[in-house]
């Protein structure tokens, strides 16, 4: 009777002393995962960061592109003069 009394009391203990160990597994675990979600922020952030350079120099060439394209449209047209028959054919293809 004795011995069912300790085994009883034994797993009542085990019972109540458990869920605060697995508690303290979790709160464990957390830092880590928190950790490795701050390590995910910073690679997007990152990235973000990098994409967006990415495409400011893109829109710096682009302007940069339409100044030029500007400049060989007049250099043309001064070459060509606004009267002859070549400045007439190469403005009648525009759209």
């Amino acid at each position: 009777m004795c011995g069912e009394f300790h085994n009883r009391t034994s797993i009542i203990m085990l019972k109540s002393i458990r869920p605060d160990h697995d508690l303290a597994f979790e709160e464990a675990d957390q830092p880590a995962e928190q950790g490795s979600k701050r390590m995910a922020n910073a690679l997007n952030l990152a990235q973000v960061k990098a994409e967006l350079s990415y495409l400011n120099d893109l829109e710096e060439r682009r302007g940069t592109n339409v100044a030029i394209l500007k400049r060989l449209k007049e250099a043309r047209d001064a070459l060509l003069g606004g009267g002859s028959e070549v400045a007439r054919i190469s403005n009648s293809q525009k759209f």
